[in-house]
């Protein structure tokens, strides 16, 4: 019985808590359907076999727990990205300051709000139930592209634009940006990594 379990766990990838409990849902199935075997007079080794045969092959049925271990972290990587990127951006725009900006500043604003743009509609859609093919690489993908596009466009705004000193409160905020980034970062790549698990 562990051995069918095993090959079922082998190649899943996914929110670990999610992925233990649909576990361990397979498993007292198993266990239920080789008691009721060996109770109708199966040997321990014919009720397991016979049990296996009925669950279906080990590979067929992690691919069938994998793409819902896929739509959980989608849902979870949406939601980090509907949540931190609004607040990241609100914390970016406290940084500008309020002098006159240039065409280059603007510009790379303007790209960072598109990267924000795309990385949020792909969460909310997501989210709302819109958006469910290959949802946890797109959300991954977008998520780490937007941190990568905001981090460099903000690098470059930093050099060239007349920064006033980063003490106090804008030390704090540059340090809960950096939070931030680390959170979307994480939690797309996770994606990701759920996304690329093929099950053959």
């Amino acid at each position: 019985m562990s051995d069918y379990l095993d090959a079922v766990a082998a190649p899943l990838k996914g929110p670990r808590r999610l992925r233990e409990d649909m576990l361990a849902e397979i498993g007292d199935g198993f266990e239920d359907a080789v008691a009721e075997r060996i109770g109708a007079g199966l040997s321990p080794r014919d009720a397991v076999r016979d049990a296996a045969a009925e669950f279906g092959e080990p590979r067929l049925v992690a691919a069938e727990v994998q793409r819902e271990l896929a739509a959980a972290q989608a849902k979870r990587t949406a939601w980090t990205l509907v949540t931190a990127l609004p607040a990241m951006t609100i914390m970016w725009d406290l940084f500008s300051g309020d002098g006159e900006v240039g065409l280059a500043i603007t510009l790379l604003a303007r790209l960072t709000d598109t990267a924000t743009a795309a990385a949020f509609v792909t969460g909310a859609l997501v989210l709302t139930g819109h958006l469910h093919r290959r949802a946890a690489g797109l959300c991954g993908l977008l998520g780490i592209t937007q941190v990568t596009v905001a981090l460099a466009c903000s690098a470059v705004i930093s050099a060239i634009g007349e920064g006033g000193g980063l003490v106090g409160p804008w030390a704090a905020l540059l340090g809960a940006s950096a939070v931030g980034s680390v959170v979307v970062v994480a939690s797309s790549a996770r994606a990701i990594a759920v996304a690329r698990t093929r099950i053959a």
